[in-house]
């Protein structure tokens, strides 16, 4: 809203106009008009005065009634996420104080049980060996094979170790047949024609709204250091504030944003895809 606020100071003070001269105009206090221009919105009693007042001090500028419709639903979205952010704190508050809760509830509830466990953990420590004393002695009742049975089995292992090698060469000859193919899908993809991208930065915060053949596709103040991306094929129409506090790349190469058709303090610049 700073934003807003700064876009109403500038307004005024190029129309050589004082918040004392609009107070007896538009019978809004001063301190309240001062609230919109610092963007301090807290001290204005109820969102509907906050709107009100915003429609009446732009008309009284003479702003554009779409460039106020503009401001008015800038202000509704920027108040709409600091709603969704509020209930996202609110839950994760709630939800940090029900782990707690549930973790004080597993501590005494486990306690009891610690020397149950220790015993568990002697028994079958004691089982164990008693399995490992059984296996050994049973291992030295197995009879030792004759040489004739232990040729057969070198004969037996002889074999799979050439039938292994056999099917890992069959292996490597898939997995050659399957490099290939991938290197050909890759090259079809690199043939693929990239659609062109719209890359926003914002160096401060800023409001910002795109039009695609009169339509809004995007509305939205970025703050300092987002940035968006945008792909088309098509021309776009871009909105902001003058001189701008964004940074536009179309195809990774920068754009003079600040040589659009300016009116008002409003910066409009047409995007034509090369």
């Amino acid at each position: 809203m700073k934003d807003i606020g700064n876009f109403l100071k500038e307004r005024r003070e190029a129309k050589g106009i004082s918040l004392i001269e609009v107070e007896k105009d538009l019978k809004i206090r001063k301190k309240y008009l001062q609230a919109l221009e610092d963007g301090n919105l807290s001290i204005i009693p109820g969102k509907a005065y906050i709107v009100g007042y915003l429609r009446n001090y732009s008309k009284y500028l003479g702003i554009e009634e779409e460039d106020i419709d503009n401001i008015i639903q800038t202000y509704k979205n920027v108040e709409k996420e600091k709603s969704i952010l509020q209930d996202v704190k609110e839950e994760n508050v709630f939800i940090k104080k029900k782990d707690k809760s549930i973790l004080f509830d597993k501590k005494r509830v486990v306690s009891p049980y610690k020397y149950v466990y220790l015993i568990s953990f002697i028994l079958i420590i004691f089982t164990g060996l008693l399995w490992i004393n059984h296996s050994f002695k049973k291992a030295q009742n197995i009879p030792v094979p004759s040489p004739e049975i232990e040729s057969k089995t070198n004969l037996s292992i002889t074999e799979n170790i050439n039938e292994t090698a056999t099917l890992s060469e069959e292996i490597n000859e898939t997995s050659i047949e399957e490099e290939s193919i991938q290197g050909t899908l890759s090259t079809e993809d690199n043939s693929v024609k990239k659609v062109p991208t719209l890359r926003i930065i914002a160096n401060d915060n800023a409001w910002v709204k795109i039009f695609h053949n009169n339509e809004i596709v995007f509305e939205k103040i970025l703050f300092t250091g987002e940035e968006i991306f945008w792909q088309s094929e098509q021309s776009l129409n871009l909105i902001t504030k003058y001189p701008a506090q964004i940074e536009a790349y179309y195809n990774e190469e920068k754009i003079e944003i600040n040589k659009g058709i300016i009116k008002d303090n409003i910066l409009k610049y047409n995007f034509i895809p090369m």
